[in-house]
């Protein structure tokens, strides 16, 4: 190499470590002026506006903290921002971000990236190493860490901070709670965070909210209303479409549960699968399936509802809601392929009551194995009872899906003169995805026969006869 390129080598790597020492010194000087104040971080660093009820939750200091607040309060983003200040003003501790499912977890996560993406390029170089889907990695060696609420995962952690979203739907959640949670926050004296929509009052969540040992944030419609981020007419239009014990629980922020709610509240919550999933509509899963289909219209939405057998238990994979006056052929469109895609599909049982035995004729005629099912007093009982039947024996598990969940628990019921149990839902609500639910449910109640046991059983007919 000669004189001259030794010494453009030497000029270039030069200019570098002078340029990446200027790098650290004015990092440095803006790591100087993150403030330690939690509001005064996510304004100064995010440029966020908080609420009243916003600011007090953000400069809560208390260990043990029980949050309720109403749809659209901004309770995702607040905690958001209260986890990145804490992993960027506490050097080498962990946060966990827990939720009933993974998916659900995830929007927590989703907003933490979102901040920390709009930081500006070298501030954000400065204070983050590494971003993954599930995990944030701090330069200081925090962490934030987005998990389900899994017994076995959640196990071996040790942790500083634990902020635990919609933790009323958590199955087992004294388990959970008492036996994972709390121990991995012994040692270092961390923080728990509990937050939920309220549900029943069977749960951790529930007694946490009568505690006087955790600090308590309740925020209903009307503070949101007062701070200007929803407006009055949105309020009445909830308040007009949705049951009056939905609206009271996410907009009053109530625990509320009527008697005659056939599903009960806990009874929906320990069905609750953190790690179950939906299947997509465009996969190709292999497993043995079985469809639900209510049919609907114009005043009732069309529903599917697709149930896999694993051993004595039925998992949730798959659930559509169509919209209002879709045409019955879109609806056998769809179950149609679902049938093509995902091997095997045991049985279809499909509503017929309002819609005539021909939608069954039509769905037979493209090669869909179905039955078809018109809905009396007993069969509706009888189809019923054996969903909460199946729920109250641990063979049912549903994944974590409001609007599910939310369907199974709007469904009444009263006693006839005759002894039979009447099924109804409120003016306004829908029990659609609970009634295709119940068809894929019932469909699994009387495994098929296989051909070869079907020409076993003609067979043994046939010798039958003919000694007859």
């Amino acid at each position: 190499m000669s004189v001259w390129m030794r010494f453009k080598s030497s000029y270039w790597n030069l200019k570098r470590k002078l340029k990446g020492l200027k790098l650290e010194e004015e990092n440095g000087e803006d790591l100087q002026y993150i403030p330690a104040d939690p509001m005064e971080f996510a304004v100064k660093l995010f440029g966020f506006k908080p609420t009243s009820y916003q600011e007090k939750l953000l400069r809560d200091q208390s260990k043990r903290i029980v949050v309720r607040m109403c749809r659209q309060a901004g309770k995702t983003t607040t905690i958001a921002l209260r986890a990145i200040w804490f992993a960027v003003t506490h050097p080498k501790t962990l946060s966990l971000i827990v939720a009933p499912s993974l998916r659900q977890s995830m929007i927590m996560m989703d907003r933490v990236h979102g901040f920390l993406m709009s930081l500006p390029q070298e501030l954000r170089r400065s204070i983050v190493m590494k971003l993954q889907r599930t995990v944030v990695w701090f330069k200081n060696g925090s962490q934030i860490v987005a998990l389900p609420c899994s017994v076995h995962l959640l196990r071996g952690y040790t942790a500083h901070q634990v902020l635990m979203d919609e933790v009323a739907f958590f199955r087992d959640d004294e388990t959970v709670i008492y036996n994972v949670v709390y121990p991995m926050l012994s040692t270092t004296d961390g923080v728990l965070i509990m937050s939920s929509t309220p549900w029943g009052k069977d749960s951790v969540f529930y007694r946490a909210c009568q505690d006087p040992g955790y600090s308590k944030h309740v925020v209903t419609w009307r503070d949101v209303v007062n701070s200007g981020l929803i407006k009055p007419e949105f309020i009445e239009e909830m308040r007009r479409i949705l049951p009056s014990e939905r609206f009271k629980r996410e907009f009053e922020a109530e625990f509320v549960e009527e008697e005659d709610s056939y599903f009960k509240q806990d009874l929906i919550a320990k069905c609750i699968d953190p790690e179950l999933e939906y299947y997509e509509f465009d996969s190709y899963p292999s497993g043995e399936f079985y469809i639900g289909v209510d049919f609907g219209k114009y005043y009732d939405y069309s529903a599917i509802v697709v149930v896999e057998r694993s051993g004595e238990v039925l998992k949730v994979v798959h659930c559509y809601r169509f919209p209002l006056g879709e045409s019955y052929a879109s609806v056998i469109g769809y179950v149609k392929t679902l049938c093509e895609r995902w091997k095997d599909v045991q049985k279809v049982y499909a509503d017929q009551t309002g819609v005539g035995n021909y939608i069954v004729e039509d769905m037979k005629n493209v090669s869909i194995p179905v039955d078809g099912i018109t809905f009396t007093t007993r069969l509706k009982e009888e189809m019923l009872g054996y969903l909460k039947n199946m729920m109250e024996n641990g063979f049912l598990k549903i994944p974590y899906d409001p609007e599910l969940i939310s369907e199974i628990n709007v469904e009444k019921f009263s006693l006839s003169k005759d002894g039979h149990v009447i099924f109804y839902h409120p003016e306004g609500s829908h029990d659609d995805r609970l009634m295709a639910l119940a068809l894929a449910v019932f469909a699994s109640k009387s495994p098929p026969v296989s051909v070869g046991g079907v020409r076993k059983i003609m067979g043994v007919f046939s010798r039958w006869k003919r000694g007859k």
